[in-house]
């Protein structure tokens, strides 16, 4: 069994932050759009397709200068306040314990995991990072979740994907993955289009208990 965590919103309490900062970033170049609404449109998805969205609904063309001017300001940000979610380290020394593998796969770059790993502590509990970097196409798409599979020797059928966004849920049903859903995530967006019944957490002290069960349905089936 491998366990594949999403990283924003998982491992990290990022996603309001990012939100926030994405937010003022557009600001500073003439386009209001509140932060909830960055955060209800953004969540889950890659910065290319965040530039995409906003190119298509805001008939914008965003100045060549902007990424590096949102992860500047999302460095900043995040090294001042990020913090990791709340109880995930008791979960990662349970895996560890356990000696069941895990890993991160995320729609977000390679440095901008490793910094948001490294300032809140968690890095050290990682040896396998993956990025939407590594594949043609990210979340919601199953080639992230494929990818890091294949990359850590594990059957797609023996892995548990944990996310917080629909975009990762939807990703890890295409690729043939067991998922679970963290957070608070309204019952219309939740099943809306996933094709199944996907169980959803709201604290980090019931995923173990939800990986116990997972780990021995599998043990059942092989």
């Amino acid at each position: 069994m491998l366990i594949i965590f999403d990283c924003d919103g998982v491992l990290v309490d990022s996603e309001q932050l990012a939100a926030q900062v994405f937010s003022s970033a557009l600001a500073e170049i003439g386009v209001s759009m509140p932060a909830d609404e960055c955060f209800s449109t953004f969540h889950g998805k890659t910065l290319n397709a965040c530039y995409s969205w906003l190119q298509e609904n805001k008939k914008i063309s965003l100045p060549v200068t902007f990424a590096n001017m949102l992860e500047r300001n999302t460095q900043s940000r995040f090294a001042a306040e990020l913090r990791s979610v709340e109880g995930i380290e008791q979960v990662l020394d349970y895996l560890v314990q356990k000696q069941i593998p895990f890993c991160v796969a995320s729609n977000g770059g390679h440095k901008k995991i490793r910094h948001s790993l490294k300032t809140t502590g968690l890095l050290s509990y990682f040896e396998h990072l993956f990025s939407a970097q590594d594949v043609a196409l990210g979340k919601p798409h199953p080639d992230l979740f494929l990818y890091a599979a294949r990359k850590m020797n594990t059957l797609a059928s023996n892995v548990l994907v944990i996310e917080d966004s629909i975009s990762g849920v939807r990703a890890a049903i295409s690729a043939g993955m067991e998922v679970l859903l963290y957070g608070s995530v309204s019952e219309e967006a939740k099943w809306q289009g996933l094709g199944k019944v996907v169980e959803n957490f709201s604290q980090m002290s019931e995923l173990v208990e939800l990986i116990d069960n997972k780990f021995n349905e599998l043990k059942v089936e092989a």
